[in-house]
């Protein structure tokens, strides 16, 4: 089974899994007072929403457009946008094909670097599609044996923060905050970072 199956097959109880395990209790806090609240939002490899959701939730831009290489989970996240009255653009692509000239003043992606074969090259196109002064918010996993449980399933990979941070500063980018998940699941598996462009 193609990466791409795993997560069509896993899309219709994605949201549910993610409340219940805590992780959107944990964007939300991530989130909250470091939004942007105008301009464009680029949400990598969006799922159903999660993350993009908890952005507005937190008081961010909703010009949002939502990638994803899954249909499945893009008509996921289009249905939770239309119980509330919105409809984000949908990008049904990978990463690679999103044209580089487009730029964003924030872009997304959570638990997304793990799944690239070239990560640096990932954090590249980050900062390549942010506009001058624009910001990248991420989740990453972190080394934890709870990590080998979804690496079954996913085979994503996992890295250090000081990675994570090299990688960003290689591609131009500096650290405003590295953030540690206080509570469940989140706390063990997983850091948030937020990260600016010159």
């Amino acid at each position: 089974m193609t990466a791409i199956e795993t997560y069509e097959n896993a899309a219709p109880g994605w949201s549910r899994k993610a409340q219940r395990l805590g992780y959107v209790g944990a964007y939300a806090a991530f989130l909250q007072g470091a939004v942007r609240a105008e301009g464009p939002v680029l949400d990598v490899g969006t799922g159903p929403g999660v993350f993009a959701l908890s952005w507005l939730e937190a008081g961010g831009s909703a010009d949002l457009t939502l990638l994803d290489p899954s249909a499945a989970m893009l008509r996921q996240a289009r249905a939770q946008f239309a119980q509330r009255g919105l409809r984000p653009d949908l990008l049904n692509m990978g990463f690679e094909d999103v044209p580089r000239q487009l730029r964003f003043d924030a872009v997304l992606a959570s638990h997304v670097l793990e799944h690239f074969d070239d990560a640096p090259w990932a954090m590249q196109r980050f900062a390549d599609h942010l506009a001058s002064g624009g910001r990248l918010y991420l989740t990453v996993s972190k080394p934890h044996w709870c990590n080998w449980m979804i690496w079954l399933r996913f085979r994503h990979r996992w890295f250090r923060p000081e990675t994570v941070c090299e990688m960003a500063d290689d591609a131009g980018l500096t650290v405003v905050e590295v953030h540690r998940f206080l509570t469940g699941p989140p706390s063990r598996t997983s850091l948030g970072y937020i990260f600016a462009k010159p």
